[in-house]
Formats: C-alpha cells, sequence, structure tokens
C-alpha cells in the first residue's frame, strides 16, 4: 500500500486534468494522501523529495498519436528515482459509430515516456489509457 500519491497533470480540455481528479479521490478513500501538480510552461515544478511508499503519476492528453512535448520534456527532466513506482494514463478520443462504441487510438502517447522512466530505474506499474468524448475537430466538426 502506497502511503503518497502525486500526479503530475497535462490538460488541455480538461479531460486529463477530470481524471487526474478521479484517480486522486479514490487515492483518497482508500486513505493515500493524493497531491494533483499541473505541468505548466509557464511555472517551475519543484518535484517533492521521495519519502515512505510513494506512487507518481503522469496524466495527459493523446496529441497525434503521441504525448504532448511539454509533458515529454518534463517526465525527460524529472530527477532519477531508483526502484520508485510510476503510472501512466493518457486520454484519448473514443467515438460512437452508430451503436458501436470504438477505442480511441494510443500510438506512442504512452511506449516513449514508459521507455524514458524504465532507462531511469522507476517501475512502470501501469499503462492506462482512457476514452473521453473527442474534441477532434477535423473529424468532428461543429454542427451547422
Amino acid at each position: 500500500m502506497y502511503d503518497h500519491a502525486t500526479i503530475y497533470y497535462f490538460s488541455g480540455t480538461g479531460n486529463a486534468l477530470t481524471a487526474s481528479r478521479w484517480i486522486a479521490e479514490n487515492a483518497e478513500k482508500k486513505g493515500i494522501k493524493a497531491d494533483l501538480i499541473s505541468i505548466d510552461r509557464f511555472k517551475k515544478i519543484n518535484v517533492p523529495a521521495a519519502e515512505g511508499k510513494k506512487l507518481i503519476g503522469f496524466c495527459y492528453p493523446t496529441h497525434g498519436f503521441n504525448l504532448p512535448w511539454i509533458m515529454l520534456k518534463f517526465i525527460a527532466r524529472f530527477p532519477v528515482r531508483e526502484r520508485c513506482d510510476v503510472f501512466l494514463l493518457n486520454t484519448r478520443a473514443g467515438m460512437k459509430i452508430c451503436k458501436w462504441f470504438a477505442p480511441g487510438i494510443s500510438g506512442i502517447a504512452q511506449i516513449l515516456p514508459a521507455l524514458i522512466l524504465l532507462v531511469k530505474g522507476f517501475r512502470i506499474r501501469s499503462l492506462f489509457p482512457l476514452d473521453m468524448p473527442s474534441n477532434w475537430i477535423s473529424v468532428h466538426p461543429g454542427f451547422k
């Protein structure tokens, strides 16, 4: 069981933020203190010291079947933490076609950051794609 969870997120439309909040709420219900920290290009992110049994999460949208550049840079610059548990969650656009729900496509949105974190010594505990409402305007144009 974890003592603490820190979830770093980047959200454009709010889907990754919503998913991060769901995870934090469920962690709190299980007695795990959870912090949400926004990755923002306008401020410096301070990474707390690793103390106790800690879980680190990264939540972000899928941009062009990849992760956003800002999150990729953040993960690449994230300090090395040997044997620290990590999860990755990417939101992606699922869609309804008639009565059938098609899953979204993650592309390399999880593989690339997972490889970076593995090389740094992190233990990957979960790679979780989450289908959310699509906001891909070239596929779903506005209503007339």
